[in-house]
């Protein structure tokens, strides 16, 4: 799977397409000439002088669902298995080590939040096998869970 994929806007003046489909935050493209989002909108010039308004739509980054005013035209991520969807949030369970103190809950909100969003990078990459994006994420959260409980002092 490709990282820009073509949108397809009848009338559209130029080659309208999505950058970052594969990552965490997507951008619109024509001609090969990002977009501005104007309060959420790509606005996305048509022949006629008119404007089709693309938006990204959905709470998750790099979940969202792509939409040509106002009909879905695409999912970001709808290739990545339920199993992997589930996997991805494992990290966030490294906010947990605020129970070390508030040094460490620091420490472990910091580190959840950049495995979160590696995670997302994870399991939506298809050059990996699925059984390997889906234990990543467990991987990786059970390995920082580690170095937090060393620094905190519980294992050595």
């Amino acid at each position: 799977m490709e990282n820009i994929v073509p949108l397809e806007i009848g009338g559209a003046r130029g080659k309208v397409e999505l950058e970052g489909v594969l990552g965490v935050f997507a951008k619109v493209l024509v001609d090969g000439t990002p977009v501005r989002a104007q309060r959420g909108v790509f606005p996305v010039p048509l022949k006629g002088g008119r404007t089709a308004s693309v938006r990204l739509r959905g709470f998750l980054p790099g979940f969202q669902k792509v939409l040509v005013d106002g009909e879905q035209v695409m999912a970001l991520g709808s290739h990545v298995p339920m199993a992997a969807r589930i996997t991805m949030f494992a990290p966030l369970l490294l906010v947990l080590a605020g129970g070390y103190g508030p040094a460490l809950g620091a420490v472990g909100l910091v580190l959840g939040l950049l495995l979160f969003f590696l995670s997302i990078l994870v399991v939506k990459n298809d050059a990996m096998p699925v059984p390997m994006r889906v234990a990543l994420p467990v991987v990786n959260t059970i390995a920082a869970g580690i170095v937090i409980l060393v620094f905190a002092g519980a294992l050595g």
